[in-house]
């Protein structure tokens, strides 16, 4: 068996199969929560219809 297999004890799928996989639930909800975080602190939309609003407004000192 090379270094990058994994190998789990026997004990290891049979706890799996009594209380669920929870190291791959937790993977799963990590996830999602660094997608949720990602979003919810991406401001490239807010800035974007900002400078929208600043290249469309009118000056009357330009």
């Amino acid at each position: 068996m090379n270094p990058t297999e994994t190998s789990h004890p026997p004990i290891y799928q049979r706890l799996v199969r009594e209380r669920g996989d929870v190291l791959t639930e937790t993977r799963t909800v990590a996830e999602q929560t660094q997608h949720e975080a990602r979003q919810a602190l991406d401001w490239s939309e807010v800035r974007r219809a900002q400078r929208n609003r600043e290249e469309g407004s009118f000056s009357a000192f330009d």
